[in-house]
């Protein structure tokens, strides 16, 4: 985990949060974090997780 100084917008809920960690390309929240783990693959919210994640692949490969 890390902290920033300054915060970083979450890449899945798009707030502002000073602790979280970079998954690929993508700053994630800690409290994004604790429901992407804690999700079941088949509560209704899964596949926006799925997608917002898939955003963070695109961005990472795109870096390259």
């Amino acid at each position: 985990m890390y902290a920033k100084e300054l915060g970083e917008n979450c890449g899945v809920c798009e707030k502002e949060s000073e602790k979280g960690f970079y998954l690929l390309s993508m700053w994630i929240c800690l409290s994004c974090e604790r429901k992407i783990v804690e999700l079941d693959a088949d509560d209704s919210d899964y596949m926006w997780y799925i997608k917002k994640l898939r955003e963070s692949k695109m961005n990472a490969m795109l870096l390259q």
